[in-house]
C-alpha cells in the first residue's frame, strides 16, 4: 500500500502501520455512532448518481459534485492477487474516477477518489493519514451531515 506499489501516491505513507490507521478510524467511526456502512452507502449513491448523468458537473439536491473520469481502473489494494483476480468484496468499478463534492448548504467541500466507496464500506479503510487521496471519517461525516 506504499507509495508507487498499488498506485503512484500510494494508500498508505511511508511510516504509517495499517492496523494502527484502521484502529484509529474505527474508533472515529464509533464516536460519532455511525458504521462505515453510515458513511458509505450515502457517498456512493451519491456518487453512482452523479456518474449516471454522464456529466462533469452536476447537482444533485444540496451536493455539488465534479467527476473527473480516467481510463483505467484503480485496484483494490486489499485484492487476493491484484491485477489477476477482483477483490472479494466486489463493486471496485469506481475506481476509475475521483471526485469533489461540496454541500452548498454548508459549505463544506471534500475531494477523494471513487474507490473509496468499496474501501470503506468492505474494508473499513479511509487511506492513510498521510495518503494525499485520504477521506477522514469526520469529514465524510460533516460532509454529509450524518452522525452526531
Amino acid at each position: 500500500m506504499r507509495p508507487g506499489q498499488f498506485s503512484r501516491d500510494g494508500f498508505l505513507g511511508l511510516h504509517e502501520d495499517l492496523s494502527e490507521v484502521l484502529a484509529t478510524d474505527a474508533r472515529t467511526v464509533a464516536e460519532m455512532g455511525l458504521s462505515t456502512t453510515d458513511l458509505a452507502r450515502p457517498l456512493g449513491e451519491l456518487l453512482e448518481a452523479a456518474v449516471r448523468t454522464k456529466k462533469d458537473v452536476v447537482t444533485i439536491g444540496k451536493f455539488r459534485v465534479r467527476i473527473w473520469r480516467f481510463k483505467g481502473t484503480q485496484v483494490c489494494p486489499f485484492s487476493p492477487r491484484p491485477y489477476e483476480e477482483p477483490c472479494p468484496g466486489g463493486n471496485t468499478w469506481m475506481g476509475s474516477f475521483d471526485w469533489e463534492i461540496r454541500n452548498q448548504e454548508t459549505g463544506v467541500r471534500l475531494s477523494g477518489p471513487g474507490l473509496i466507496v468499496h474501501l470503506i464500506g468492505v474494508h473499513a479503510f479511509f487511506e492513510g493519514i498521510q495518503s494525499s487521496y485520504r477521506v477522514a471519517p469526520s469529514d465524510l461525516a460533516l460532509l454529509l451531515q450524518v452522525g452526531k
